[in-house]
């Protein structure tokens, strides 16, 4: 028999809290190393077992044998007879506990069971970050740049490693090594030296989760987020809808002076953020997500096949056909084919001469 120094015990506990390992799983962990010492000690064809008595941090070692009238296996019988002189009362059949001093294999039993727990409280700890990190997916996290691996950015995570891949970076953007920048938790997987997560700072649901977090009328859902279109690194459209007649979309996320857009526009490097009100007038609609263009007139051509025309003043109608993104950011958010024309008032009628 083995006692195991007290201050095991809180150390086990410790392990628990911190690693959410089971101190009743350390233990038998402990009887398993001393149990396969000792097979290694005296034979594995021996029957053997060990228990840890946790109030008193004692760890006791048993060699099993059955009880019968004529021993064929002195390993793993024993007759009567003698068994009586261990276990007074017991019977053929039985199945007696040996009582056997462990202390000569016991170092060997205390070097294979720290090399278990080691592995068990690493895998322990592996699958907690992963977890942990998993229950953040499409969550936005706060981390810092670290340094470049080929074309990915890597970042410092408290427990994992972060990647930002190229396919999730904004080309326009220049990120710097100790930078805070914040991601969006995009996918979790595990390696052999840890846990991996992967980042996006181009999807669109970054400015969703963005405007979320700055915004309290977006968590209350007093303010809805419609839709999001995106060109990464230029310009963003969203639609919003009150679900309060009293608050306004458009005011709720601006702030006053800008107070609450202006953080995220930092955060996006200078991204260009269009903010749309919803409404199921068509022709409103396509005006509005034409923003910041100035809009004459919407005239629809094919309403099946969500054909329009939108006009604009002259003077703005060259730098519109060129604006590609714009339009083609109008044309996703709408789902309508939209043509630019330019705007001459002496073509229109009377009605639409005013209209600017």
């Amino acid at each position: 028999m083995v006692e195991i120094k007290s201050e095991l015990l809180p150390a086990l506990e410790q392990i628990e809290k911190l690693h959410k390992v089971p101190k009743e799983d350390i233990i038998k962990l402990i009887e398993a190393s001393i149990t396969n010492a000792a097979l290694k000690f005296f034979g594995s064809e021996y029957k053997i077992v060990s228990e840890m008595d946790v109030e008193s941090a004692k760890v006791n070692t048993y060699i099993l044998r059955k009880v019968v009238e004529k021993v064929n296996n002195d390993k793993q019988e024993i007759s009567l007879e003698e068994a009586e002189k261990i276990k007074p009362g017991c019977k053929i059949g039985d199945e007696i506990r040996i009582p056997v001093d462990n202390e000569n294999f016991f170092r060997i039993a205390a070097q294979l069971a720290k090399k278990i727990i080691i592995q068990k409280l690493r895998e322990s700890y592996k699958k907690n970050v992963y977890e942990e990190y998993s229950s953040k997916i499409g969550e936005i996290i706060t981390s810092s740049v670290y340094g470049m691996r080929g074309k990915d950015i890597i970042l410092e995570l408290d427990k994992a490693e972060g990647i930002l891949p190229q396919r999730e970076q904004v080309f326009k953007e220049k990120l710097k090594p100790g930078q805070q920048i914040k991601v969006l938790v995009k996918e979790v997987y595990q390696k052999r030296k840890g846990v991996v997560v992967i980042v996006s700072r181009f999807d669109k649901n970054f400015i969703k989760k963005l405007f979320e977090t700055e915004i309290p009328e977006l968590r209350d859902k007093t303010v809805e987020i419609v839709n999001i279109v995106r060109a990464a690194g230029y310009r963003t459209k969203i639609v919003l809808k009150s679900n309060n007649p009293k608050v306004d979309p458009i005011g709720s996320c601006v702030g006053v002076r800008g107070a609450r857009i202006k953080p995220i526009i930092n955060e996006l490097q200078g991204e260009r953020i269009d903010l749309i009100p919803y409404t199921e007038d068509i022709e409103k609609f396509i005006a509005f997500s034409l923003s910041p263009w100035e809009i004459s007139k919407v005239e629809i051509v094919d309403k099946d096949k969500k054909i329009a025309k939108v006009y604009v003043p002259q003077k703005m109608y060259d730098t519109a056909i060129k604006n590609n993104i714009n339009l083609n950011l109008a044309k996703e958010l709408t789902g309508w084919e939209i043509k630019i024309e330019p705007f001459k008032e002496q073509n229109q009628s009377g009605d639409n001469k005013n209209e600017k």
